[in-house]
């Protein structure tokens, strides 16, 4: 197992590794990913522990269980150490996430954009983003107050290349 990358260094959590599968070192897997069919061509992927630690693993394997996934690391061939990593984090660097369609964003994509009125205004900066039934909603620092503002396609357009989401003026939005 080789040290991972430093950890200032930003990467993107694609999945949990659950509890040991069988007596060969095999752990099931919980994607944190609308697109498992990722893993597949997943050759590499850094482990963040539980106590935070990170270190480099080669994947020998990813099967389907039914709904369930299970991973195989090169070296560990025993529930017992398959157990140790429980509760560790996949992580991959950004230009490794599976492709989105147009018009369709990451959570870290959106994260820290500057927000402003179509006016050109300057409302804040996007801290978070909710995924709730129907609509994501930004979560936008305004001076120290939080508005939430829906991510609804007619009320916001996200400038990625700009480094801004622009917000159309509509009364009481952004209160």
């Amino acid at each position: 197992m080789a040290d991972g990358p430093s950890d200032s260094e930003i990467f993107i959590t694609i999945g949990k590794v659950l509890k040991p599968r069988g007596l060969d070192g095999e752990a099931f897997l919980h994607p944190l990913t609308d697109y498992p069919e990722r893993f597949q061509a997943l050759n590499e992927v850094l482990l963040e522990k539980p106590d935070g630690t990170r270190v480099t693993l080669q994947v020998e394997r990813i099967r389907s269980y039914g709904k369930r996934m299970g991973i195989q690391f090169k070296g560990i061939r025993k529930p017992e150490a398959a157990s140790l990593l429980r509760g560790s984090f996949l992580l991959v660097p950004p230009e490794e996430v599976y492709p989105l369609p147009e018009d369709t964003f990451y959570v870290f994509e959106i994260v820290g954009l500057q927000v402003e009125t179509a006016a050109g205004e300057v409302v804040g900066k996007v801290v978070d983003v909710l995924s709730l039934p129907g609509s994501d909603v930004y979560v936008v620092d305004r001076n120290g107050r939080e508005v939430m503002l829906p991510a609804a396609k007619d009320l916001v357009r996200v400038d990625l290349e700009g480094g801004r989401v622009v917000v159309q003026d509509v009364e009481g939005l952004l209160e």
